[in-house]
Parts: C-alpha cells; structure tokens; sequence
C-alpha cells in the first residue's frame, strides 16, 4: 500500500513510487534466505523467519497526556479512521490509549517505544514538557479542544505553532468533536510510524550477524546475503530514515540519478566517516557503502576508486 507519507528519503537507496514497492525485492530476498536456510540450518532459518515477522508486526500509537484532555475521544477518532487501519509495509496500526499523566498518587505511565500523540489543551504544563521529551523522535503533539483559541482556525494554527515551539515537536490543533484537523494529524503521524518501521529494518543486519556467529552451517549463506546489494540498500535506507541522521544532512547532494551523482553522494558521505566525531559512525558508513551500490547500479566503473564500499 502506498501510505501516501511525505517522507520519501528511503527511495535515495532504493527508488520506488511507494514505500511498499520500494521494500518488496528486500523482503523477497530475506524470504529466499529463509527458505535456503531451511535445508542447511534450522537455527539460522528461524533467526530469518523472527527477523521477517517483526516487519509485519503491528505498530502501536499510543494516544497520551494528562486527564481531560481528549485522549479518549481522540483516541475513538483514530480507532475508527480507515486511515489507520491501513499498513506500513504490511505492519498494521493499532490505536490504543494511555493512562492519564499528572493523576496525583499514581507513577505517570511508560510510553516505551511506542509512537505516541501526545494531547494537550491550551495550557502545556512541565509534566507534558517533560514526557514530549522523552519520546521526541517519535511524537506528534495533537492541540484538541482548537476552539478554545479562537473562532477562526488561523487563530488554532497560530496557537499550535506556538506550542510547537514550546515542546519542539511537530504540532497538530484538532478539535474532536467535529473532527478537525484529524486529516492533518494523519499526515503528521505518517512519517513518525515510517521512521519507527525503518529502527526495525536496521536490527536486521545485527542479528542475522549475531545468527552467523553462532549458526556455524548457514553462516555462508548469511554472510553472502549480508553482502548482497539487496541487504546493503535496505540497511542504507534505514539507516538514512533515522532521526539521528537529519542533522547531518545539510548540504547533501541531491538525489542519484547518475553513476556520476551517486559517486558524488558517497565521497559526501565518506568525508563524514573521516572527519565528523560526532557523527553515528555506523549509521553514516551503512549511508555511504548504500551510494557504493548506487553507483555501481547505474553503471559506475568498477575498476575506480570509489568501488570499494567496506
């Protein structure tokens, strides 16, 4: 299913009209892993099939914040939408809502790793201050009760740009009685339950590498998966969703759509590795041997410098 999210900067390693299309060939691959595995190595087989169950396990949304605030309602609205019964990549959305935060006597409920909307009104207190931050790479703020600003909806968009700058995340003004805004908040969520797919993607190669280490006869086939241009693209683009590899990217080179232009966006990357400390160096290595694969797609020379991607 094309979701339709306006975050598309996995299609630089793997080009694709939808996320759905775009992953396809990676998870046939992982599949056709699973099944050669099968004959050779029951343990490593099973790592593969844990591995392929976790990118269609469900993606939960979690619906937050503190009592009174239209969590509940909210809460039914997404429930409801047909929006948020669809699939990423297979993996369904379930809507589910948290305990209130700030109930006096109660410990405030652990958001986890969930995707989460958080709800407020007008007034945003520490206590939504401080759980916004804890789950900031993976958060939407939802102002409900948007007539409360004003009559005029500029007025609920002025007031939720201001709350944005307050909690420093995404917000949404919503008015759940007459559905307002839901629209908004769906596109807003789109790339926050991208991202969250995306982390799975990246445990892939770990624990396939863990798989080998202890699986002694699949460990070629793995090896040689790992090594494949299907494997290196996926864990490329995963690793250039992450919310950690935004930073970074100022200045990056437009999209590959030559050899020529690949080769240029992994000497960007490369001069990262070489001389940023602060950058997630795997992250930004995993980035770079992606634009090697690139490259040679498009018909690079293998025979340049710039084939080398270990």
């Amino acid at each position: 299913m094309n979701t339709g999210f306006a975050c598309r900067d996995w299609s630089r390693m793997l080009p694709a009209e939808s996320i759905d299309d775009a992953c396809a060939e990676p998870i046939d691959q992982l599949r056709a892993l699973a099944y050669r595995l099968t004959s050779i190595d029951s343990g490593a087989a099973e790592t593969v099939h844990s591995v392929l169950g976790s990118l269609t396990a469900p993606l939960e949304l979690v619906v937050a914040g503190r009592a009174g605030v239209g969590r509940s309602s909210l809460a039914r609205i997404l429930g409801r939408d047909d929006r948020f019964s669809r699939r990423v990549v297979g993996a369904p959305v379930v809507v589910t809502e948290s305990r209130a935060f700030d109930v006096p006597g109660t410990s405030n409920p652990d958001l986890g790793r969930r995707c989460v909307v958080y709800v407020v009104v007008d007034a945003v207190r520490d206590v939504d201050r401080r759980a916004i931050a804890r789950v900031s790479d993976r958060v939407v703020v939802a102002a409900n009760k948007a007539d409360l600003f004003g009559p005029r909806w500029d007025e609920a968009l002025g007031r939720a740009a201001e709350i944005s700058e307050t909690v420093g995340v995404h917000t949404v003004p919503v008015e759940t009685l007459t559905g307002r805004g839901v629209e908004e908040l769906f596109a807003a969520l789109g790339p926050v339950l991208e991202t969250q797919w995306w982390r799975r993607v990246e445990r892939i190669g770990p624990e396939l590498t863990q798989s080998a280490s202890r699986n002694t006869a699949g460990r070629d086939e793995i090896e040689m998966y790992l090594r494949s241009d299907s494997a290196v693209l996926f864990s490329a683009a995963a690793a250039i969703m992450s919310p950690e590899i935004r930073a970074l990217r100022q200045g990056e080179p437009p999209d590959p759509r030559t050899a020529d232009d690949a080769g240029t966006c992994s000497r960007w990357w490369g001069r990262l590795v070489d001389e940023s400390e602060q950058a997630p160096q795997q992250r930004v290595s995993l980035i770079r041997r992606g634009y090697v694969r690139r490259w040679a797609q498009l018909g690079g020379d293998r025979s340049a410098p710039v084939a080398t991607d270990e």
